[in-house]
């Protein structure tokens, strides 16, 4: 999507030049705080005091021999660069001023990055901050600026290059650590894909994550890219959950190795420097949709009052006059954006593939050996209740809408509504159905979907089916509306009834996802794997007889046969793992983990084509991973 821009400052740069070689030398990093706080990226001090990058650089939309490192900062700064090249390490701090004021300096090359502003990025009252950076009530924007640059002519024989950023706000100057980057994995060269999802800031993320970049490294080799199918965080114009959650376990620091939490075994972990190195490819998950923001003093609340767009579309209609007098095209698509849900934050943070239909939303990209194709596939999260009296109906769920708001349409739920279709006649299966016969996909090696929602599991969220909503008013003998309830036609859910048979068809090798918080998997007749794989030790459960858990069912008028308690509603048998599974008291292998005393893990090795799986015990005295699956593909 288009980015807002700000000026690069070029005339304030140009009078910084003298400074810049005139700078005094300064220690690299700072020494860490309490360890259980998260820490944020180091500082160089500069002439006028020193300045902190929010994130270390991540690296995005890899190419044959160019890759775009991005970082971000809490000002928007003068300049900032990337600079790359042997010895790039051993710069003291006037080496680096004199580096970026020459444009490049022996054998240090030096990339201008551009900077832009995330729009939408607030905390609130619940943002896990202290009390003197976030508002005591209400929500307040928080300006974090993004700074990106293409570095080019990357040498093409694979290995790393080392690099590492600088950022400028006047006399002040920072620095990060220096890490190594690369252009496209080459085809035909073994790689490592770490497979996660589902991290929202939770308590046992950083542990997953440090434990498996460990084991993943020492096992298969240092992770060359990440797949992650989704709910990054939790809220997701919340800006700290993104970048310095006070708990420890925020987006960039897990995966940076700056982070700091507690898990259930009493430890701190900081997660793992991962995205320095290697590119991420995610996809859409529930919590990467923020709601509507207008009339909401907390961003909780926003997050859970999505509308859909076509009646916000329709409210603007009627309010156009008011809101919009001029009829100013921009005016308009703000206020729509506002009144019903936004990936905004999401599409700002990252630089992704695009589809022509769905832009950063949904895309195929090939990763080495492996053409991945990403999917939207989500709805909003509600909760199971299931009133049949509509005047007893004091709150909105999946099943019902509170009676107060019936009259309110942009109070009212419409039940787990689907935020972007797959069914036959959408612009995204239309463009699935075109991926999937593309000869960039058939000729690939391996073939890899990953979306959130996905059409097996014995997961909670399962249910109810992924269909559209069917709303049933219900009417009193004068005929007035007193009541809106949902049902999910079983035989109308979209995953298995559209878009399955387009994957089998295709002989897709793997269809990876998340949501349900547990791991399992399944092979279909055809030869496809499914695979949840969304366990960080923040289970939600798993349905199953072996479990003795039960999901929730709706009771009359709903009709039962829609929703199932226990089982897969895809209809697979679960695939006991192969290795190592997990036994219940009565010594019976179990086909699923979740439990949350365990963190699992996951990674694709391209050169064996295996997906491996780990487990490791928190509750254990000394906790060791375990290789409990692995299946070709």
């Amino acid at each position: 999507m288009t980015r807002r821009s700000l000026p690069l400052r070029r005339r304030r740069h140009a009078a910084l030049v003298a400074t810049l070689l005139a700078g005094s030398l300064a220690t690299v990093g700072a020494a860490d705080p309490a360890a259980s706080a998260p820490r944020r990226a180091p500082a160089v001090t500069g002439l006028a005091g020193s300045l902190e990058l929010l994130t270390d650089p991540f690296l995005q939309q890899p190419d044959k021999n160019a890759v775009e490192v991005a970082w971000f900062t809490e000002f928007a700064g003068g300049s900032h660069y990337v600079l790359t090249g042997d010895g790039v390490d051993e710069l003291s701090e006037t080496q680096l001023r004199r580096a970026v004021a020459r444009g490049r300096d022996q054998r240090i090359r030096v990339f201008e990055a551009e900077t832009t502003q995330l729009s939408r990025v607030a905390e609130d009252a619940d943002s896990q901050l202290p009390a003197d950076r976030k508002p005591a009530t209400g929500v307040a924007p928080r300006p974090v600026f993004r700074h990106a640059a293409t570095v080019t002519n990357i040498p093409r024989n694979g290995d790393r290059q080392p690099y590492r950023v600088v950022s400028f706000d006047g006399d002040a100057f920072a620095a990060s650590d220096t890490f190594g980057l690369r252009g496209a994995l080459k085809p035909g060269r073994p790689a490592v894909i770490l497979l996660t999802s589902d991290h929202q800031a939770m308590v046992n993320t950083a542990a997953n994550m440090e434990l498996a970049a460990r084991t993943v490294t020492e096992e298969l080799g240092s992770i060359d890219a990440v797949f992650f199918p989704g709910d990054l965080v939790n809220i997701p114009d919340r800006a700290s959950e993104w970048f310095d959650d006070q708990r420890g376990s925020a987006f960039f620091p897990v995966l940076q190795g700056n982070g700091g939490r507690v898990a259930r075994d009493g430890r701190v972990y900081r997660g793992a420097k991962i995205l320095q190195n290697a590119p991420i490819f995610p996809a859409i998950g529930n919590h990467e949709v923020q709601g509507r923001r207008d009339g909401h003093t907390s961003l909780n609340a926003s997050y859970n009052n999505p509308v859909p767009r076509e009646v916000a579309e329709a409210v603007y209609e009627q309010v156009a006059a008011q809101v919009n007098p001029t009829g100013d095209p921009a005016t308009e698509a703000a206020w729509i954006e506002d009144n019903s849900f936004s990936t905004t934050t999401y599409e700002e943070i990252f630089s992704l593939p695009t589809s022509s239909s769905g832009g950063e939303r949904y895309y195929a990209t090939t990763v080495g050996d492996v053409r991945l194709v990403s999917l939207y596939s989500t709805r909003i999260w509600r909760n199971t209740t299931a009133q049949p009296d509509p005047a007893a109906r004091t709150s909105t769920s999946r099943y019902q809408e509170a009676r107060a708001d019936l009259d309110d349409p942009l109070a009212r739920g419409y039940g787990e509504f689907v935020f972007e279709d797959l069914a036959v006649g959408s612009e995204q299966y239309a463009w699935l159905a075109e991926e999937l016969a593309s000869p960039e996909f058939r000729r690939a090696r391996y073939q890899v979907v990953i979306l959130h929602e996905g059409p097996q599991g014995l997961g909670d969220n399962v249910m109810a089916p992924f269909a559209h909503p069917v709303a049933i008013e219900e009417v009193d003998e004068a005929g007035e509306v007193v009541g809106i309830r949902y049902e999910y036609p079983a035989e109308d859910n979209v995953l298995l009834r559209d878009v399955q048979p387009l994957l089998e068809q295709a002989g897709v090798d793997l269809v990876h996802n998340g949501h349900s918080h547990l791991w399992n998997r399944f092979t279909s007749p055809n030869g496809v794997n499914y695979l949840e794989a969304s366990n960080t030790g923040n289970s939600y459960g798993a349905y199953h007889p072996l479990s003795g858990r039960s999901r929730p069912v709706p009771p009359a008028p709903w009709n039962p046969a829609n929703y199932l308690a226990q089982g897969n509603p895809g209809g697979l048998d679960p695939v006991v793992p192969t290795i190592a599974p997990l036994r219940n008291d009565d010594g019976v292998a179990l086909p699923f983990i979740a439990d949350n005393r365990y963190v699992v893990f996951q990674a694709l090795d391209t050169g064996t084509g295996t997906v491996t799986s780990w487990y490791v015990d928190l509750d254990a005295a000394d906790p060791v991973a375990v290789k409990f699956d692995a299946f070709g593909l």
